[in-house]
């Protein structure tokens, strides 16, 4: 199987790992900081594992290695904290929808990496995902104001600062192992976010809540973000963030299966452009290989 294939592989399970993040986002009765500090501290034990397994050595080449790496782990600590924390303040639907502007974000930054500017197809690209999440969010009946406004802003600043981590770790990182990266990553996070847990709460916490931090921090925590890493090792940035688009796509869909709610016209409709921009991306990917920097 070739590169491409590989990584897109890698992308569509990790995507669908992470679609399972809105389903935790408001289980966990946590303010979004300490479920950040405790998936990372279960992410750190599940990624050593999965490391020892795979014989892949956790040593650093440098301090100036580690340094960058541990600040790509402070990007993901701020970006998982402001995602959970937009969640909460509106939805579900509006916290993991404006996360979404991300794949625009990628598209216009990614080519500074490159020193060219933004091609336009993928430009056209870009603003279709945008618009099909856009569409998405015109289901929500709590208007633009007050609760909504504020997750969505939130939700946009924690895209900016995905997008940042996600286009330094591929381009400044290429050669260290995924599961490395990510495991360094959480230690990052696991520790800076030590002295703003709720303790109090935690200690509280029901049997079947901690569970729900195990899943949380084993299967969208260390196994989505590995795979996410991999992925980027194989396919350009722009086409991970578009294609990562069918995330809320997803959500939706399980939001409707776990949870009961209701999928509105317009989700279907935004969910389809979407899908068409992410098949796109990937027969791309799939049937006209080429080298990826």
């Amino acid at each position: 199987m070739n590169p491409q294939k590989t990584g897109l592989l890698s992308l569509y399970f990790g995507i669908f790992l992470m679609s399972l993040t809105g389903l935790f986002a408001k289980s966990i009765p946590l303010d979004a900081t300490s479920i950040t500090q405790l998936r990372s501290t279960v992410a750190i034990v599940a990624l050593f594992i999965y490391c020892m397994l795979r014989g892949s050595s956790l040593r650093l080449k440098s301090f100036k290695e580690a340094a960058g790496i541990y600040g790509l782990g402070i990007f993901m600590a701020i970006h998982w904290v402001t995602y959970f924390h937009a969640m909460q303040v509106s939805t579900v639907a509006i916290g993991m929808l404006s996360l979404f502007s991300y794949p625009v974000i990628t598209v216009l930054l990614e080519p500074l990496f490159q020193k060219k500017l933004p091609a336009r197809a993928d430009l056209i690209a870009g603003a279709l995902s945008f618009t099909g999440v856009v569409i998405l969010t015109m289901d929500d009946s709590t208007g633009l104001g007050g609760a909504a406004l504020t997750g969505a802003a939130w939700g946009i600043f924690s895209a900016l600062i995905f997008s940042i981590r996600n286009i330094l770790q591929k381009y400044t990182y290429p050669d260290v192992p995924s599961g490395t990266l990510m495991f360094h990553q959480v230690v990052a996070t696991a520790v800076i976010l030590i002295p703003f847990v709720d303790f109090g709460s935690v200690a509280s916490l029901e049997l079947d809540k901690w569970a729900l931090i195990i899943a949380l921090g084993v299967l969208c925590s260390s196994m989505a973000h590995t795979l996410l890493a991999l992925s980027l090792k194989r396919l350009p940035a722009k086409s991970v963030a578009q294609i990562s688009c069918l995330q809320p796509v997803l959500g939706a869909l399980l939001a409707w299966f776990v949870l009961k709610e209701t999928i509105a016209p317009q989700v279907l409709g935004g969910g389809a452009l979407i899908l068409a921009v992410a098949a796109w991306e990937s027969y791309k990917q799939s049937y006209r290989p080429r080298a990826v920097s």
